[in-house]
């Protein structure tokens, strides 16, 4: 509340006060208030400490900065921490980059997604796949890296489609083809048209019905071999074994239906199993294997046992 002195107000403005505002205005009479200080006044004082404080640097320094850092929060940057923030600076800003110019998508295990690219062609992922490819995708390029399994139907351009892998690189014109680059195998499979697979020793072509299946730890690609019917097996819900290691049938099972395996004898997983497997339900998945390996299982809905 402000406090005025008798002298300010006139006596048609005291009818309007009320009896607690008389009371304040009486009473301010004999209050020893400070004097208002003259705006020029004011302004000379603040000027003489501001040039005194220009001339006399603080305690502790031997040269006033030409530019003052003004602390933020307490905090007083030093060139330790300017140089640090710089090269975090350094690091963060390709990764940054890279997150804004890349699209992605990943497919979890028991899940298959289609990807429609802007060049008209379309890439069909497998589960616990990956596919990576930037947004300037089919402006002076058609490269997408995958990681996984997918059947891709690429649409005839101008430039080449190079799909890269961590086993080997696919580059094509306009084919239907499938690609399964994952650590137990490296496999092509070319559908219609025609494929180049290259890696860091060799380079193979690949033509209608041909496909090859390596290990991805061996340096050559191998020969083509003659594709089966219905390949790629996964796009028509079957899964075809020929003298296939369980393990990996086992693992190709629970990407399809998100389920996991034991073993109660580890040498099982070394058995080859070879037939066809209807991958579009799995009781009859188990029921086959169980078949084919002369071994029973028991399955608890989230783990199956081979015993």
């Amino acid at each position: 509340m402000s406090i005025f002195r008798k002298k300010d107000v006139n006596p048609i403005q005291m009818k309007k006060l009320n009896n607690i505002e008389k009371l304040i205005w009486e009473k301010s009479v004999y209050a020893d208030l400070p004097r208002i200080p003259e705006v020029d006044d004011a302004w000379m004082r603040l000027e003489q400490r501001m040039a005194i404080a220009d001339i006399e640097p603080d305690k502790g320094q031997n040269q006033a900065a030409p530019f003052p850092l003004v602390p933020i929060l307490g905090w007083k940057p030093r060139l330790s921490n300017i140089v640090s923030l710089a090269l975090a600076a350094l690091v963060c800003l390709p990764i940054v980059y890279h997150l804004l110019t890349t699209e992605s998508v990943l497919t979890r295990y028991g899940s298959i997604e289609t990807v429609l690219l802007n060049d008209g062609s379309s890439v069909t992922l497998n589960s616990s796949s990956k596919l990576t490819y930037k947004t300037d995708f089919n402006s002076d390029h058609r490269n997408v890296t995958l990681s996984g399994e997918a059947f891709f139907d690429v649409q005839p351009g101008l430039v080449p489609f190079v799909i890269h892998t961590d086993y080997g690189e696919v580059k094509v014109l306009g084919t239907t083809f499938n690609i399964h680059a994952r650590p137990d195998r490296f496999e092509v499979g070319v559908n219609t048209g025609m494929v180049l697979v290259s890696n860091q020793t060799k380079s193979i072509i690949l033509t209608r019905g041909q496909r090859i299946d390596v290990k991805p730890s061996e340096i050559h690609l191998g020969s083509a071999i003659e594709s089966y019917n219905d390949y790629p097996d996964w796009i028509h819900n079957k899964l075809v074994c020929e003298q296939t290691p369980l393990r990996e049938v086992c693992d190709e099972i629970e990407r399809i239906f998100d389920i996991s395996f034991t073993f109660t004898d580890p040498s099982l997983a070394d058995v080859t199993v070879t037939g066809v497997l209807d991958a579009s339900d799995l009781n009859s998945v188990l029921s086959t294997i169980s078949l084919l390996t002369q071994h029973e299982f028991k399955f608890d809905g989230e783990t199956c046992t081979i015993l």
